[in-house]
């Protein structure tokens, strides 16, 4: 800092002192005040649970429904490979029946892209009815021939099963 002698004007210098007073005290303080602002909460978690052990269901206590019909073919429905005649309603009474004993609520469902939306609908509605907690949807098409019929689809990978 250099000084002026035998000038009598106005310095327009400006005195950063102060200036970095200010803002070493302000750190100062934000250094202190930064440890206290974050504050952990005591959570006490429960001790880890022994998780059962999940065993391979078999296949035949599994339940696939599957629908299969439409626009040309009538609707069939077929729980497993038993076909179920009457409608939505002997399903669900057919359901109601396989139901309680069970303790897995669960039927795995399909339908091929034919069958009359609102006839899908129903078949739903009916399981719930029958007292099915969970429905399971497949997509996939190679799994259609194996579950209902027994027939096994034809075509390669990814080709569709011709209609009947």
């Amino acid at each position: 800092m250099a000084m002026q002698l035998g000038s009598s004007g106005v310095k327009s210098d400006i005195n950063v002192t102060p200036f970095v007073d200010i803002v070493l005290v302000l750190l100062i303080i934000f250094m202190v005040v930064t440890p206290l602002l974050s504050r952990a909460l005591d959570i006490s978690v429960p001790p880890k649970a022994m998780a059962e052990q999940v065993t391979d269901v078999v296949l035949a206590e599994q339940l696939i429904l599957t629908v299969k019909g439409g626009a040309e073919r009538p609707v069939q429905i077929f729980l497993n490979q038993e076909e179920i005649l009457g409608g939505p309603k002997a399903l669900q009474e057919r359901i109601d029946a396989l139901m309680k004993g069970r303790k897995d609520k669960m039927v795995f469902f399909q339908s091929e892209s034919e069958v009359p939306y609102q006839f899908a609908v129903d078949v739903m509605d009916a399981l719930r009815g029958g007292g099915v907690k969970t429905i399971g949807l497949i997509t996939d098409d190679k799994m259609l021939g194996t579950a209902a019929g027994g027939e096994e689809a034809a075509g390669g990978e990814g080709e569709p099963a011709p209609a009947e």
